[in-house]
């Protein structure tokens, strides 16, 4: 998709904002077009991959997976897009991503209820070819549109 309008920068400024609680007439009010219009540029955006899904933010202490780390790892370059995708079918990984890096170029976020969980799930994870350097555990995370990208569209700044 070549460049995003300002229509398309404020409908994704409003869904990485709250996707859950956000309607097409909502968005076309705050955007002033309608929500017909909202509903295709989703599409569009839906189509081009700019847009690649919906997830729900989750807590998982309070549903009771108390264990939650974010292990980094070194893998092969070469069998790095492999290894993520077999990393992400472990048992208690919630999250892989693949970094541009030649050592520590994999990260693997892992939740469980107890220690033994993620003991299991490193020992499978090492079992893979993952070269584990460290494990930490965390203690929240926060998320928001890049740089507040369509903000100004939205909030007039």
């Amino acid at each position: 998709m070549a460049g995003l309008d300002q229509v398309d920068r404020g409908i994704l400024y409003l869904l990485q904002r709250d996707a859950r609680n956000s309607t097409t007439a909502g968005i076309g009010e705050a955007l002033g077009v309608s929500s017909t219009t909202v509903g295709n540029r989703i599409n569009n955006l839906e189509n081009e991959n700019v847009i690649t899904g919906y997830l729900p933010t989750v807590d998982y202490e309070r549903m009771g997976l108390d264990h939650h780390l974010l292990v980094v790892a070194t893998v092969p370059f070469g069998d790095r897009e492999r290894l993520a995708d077999e990393a992400l079918e472990v048992r208690g990984v919630v999250n892989v991503r693949e970094l541009l890096t030649h050592r520590r170029n994999l990260t693997v976020e892992l939740v469980g209820t107890a220690r033994s969980d993620v003991e299991a799930a490193l020992t499978e994870l090492g079992e893979l070819g993952l070269e584990i350097a460290s494990v930490d555990m965390l203690k929240r995370e926060l998320d928001q549109p890049v740089d507040h990208f369509g903000s100004d569209v939205v909030d007039g700044n």
